[in-house]
């Protein structure tokens, strides 16, 4: 792993850990699947830190910044090009659309600790963070982390507005940030907690009040300090989803939820209602 450490330093990827292909069977269904190196060997975790200056928003912090999809795959193909013209061997990258539980590898890969709401929480930049991953046929010297979980507060789960963290785990259907995304209309329920919320898309509470975040460093990222948008008016939606991870809903779920927090906008005179 560190004949690979500098050329992915190179690439801007500021931290990363590898853990056996075989430790991360099974694999999810994933189209990219196809794209696995034969005989993959192992699995290159990459952290992608996403934690800007605050400043007002109404959208979740990861989706206030430059699309990651397009960034972090930039860099993690930069990267592979790199380690493909050194070492004889495929590097294939992997961004959200991946057949590698991300989550689990990096946990495995000692990047970090599991957070109850299912995030990993990495000792430097908290639970803000992307993850990418490299698939490659080269062998590599590996030493695995056994997994660990974050301090067990509770303090996500009291701050839940959909109770969705518990014991068993978390339940992702009810979770805010899910809700938001959803299309169609939604629910008595699912409005109201849109409008508790208070976000057009997505939810940071659990991260927000989470004590192992209270010291995260931001991103050193260029392209994610460079280009942030988190406070949208109403005449925005339609551009903003061009370049934004809330991209490949498209605008109805950010205009169904603009009208619920602050009215029906479509009616105004330049549709380019301040929300605040």
């Amino acid at each position: 792993m560190e004949r690979l450490r500098p050329l992915l330093e190179r690439a801007g990827i500021p931290e990363a850990g590898a853990v056996s292909f075989s430790g991360c069977l099974p694999l999810l269904p994933c189209q990219a699947a196809k794209r696995l190196p034969e005989g993959a060997k192992a699995v290159v975790v990459c952290i992608f830190p996403y934690l800007t200056p605050n400043e007002k928003r109404n959208v979740s912090r990861y989706a206030a910044v430059q699309d990651y999809h397009r960034v972090a795959g930039g860099m993690l193909g930069q990267a592979c090009q790199a380690l493909g013209e050194i070492f004889p061997f495929r590097f294939e990258p992997f961004v959200d659309n991946s057949p590698i539980r991300e989550v689990d590898a990096a946990l495995r890969a000692g990047l970090g600790v599991l957070g109850k709401n299912g995030l990993l929480i990495h000792p430097k930049y908290g639970s803000w963070v992307f993850l990418g991953s490299i698939v490659t046929d080269m062998p590599l010297s590996l030493k695995e982390t056994e997994k660990r979980a974050c301090i067990g507060c509770g303090a996500c789960a009291k701050a839940c507005p959909a109770g969705c963290i518990g014991r068993g785990g978390v339940n992702k259907a009810r979770c805010l940030s899910a809700v938001t995304q959803k299309k169609g209309e939604l629910t008595p329920e699912e409005t109201l907690l849109v409008k508790e919320g208070g976000l057009l898309w997505g939810c940071d509470i659990c991260q927000e009040v989470c004590p192992m975040n209270r010291m995260a460093a931001e991103t050193p990222i260029k392209a994610f300090l460079a280009d942030r948008k988190g406070l949208l008016s109403y005449g925005d939606l339609t551009r903003a989803v061009r370049f934004r991870a809330y991209g490949f809903r498209g605008p109805g779920p950010l205009r169904r939820n603009y009208e619920i927090l602050y009215g029906d906008a479509k009616n105004t005179a330049d549709n380019q209602h301040n929300p605040l």
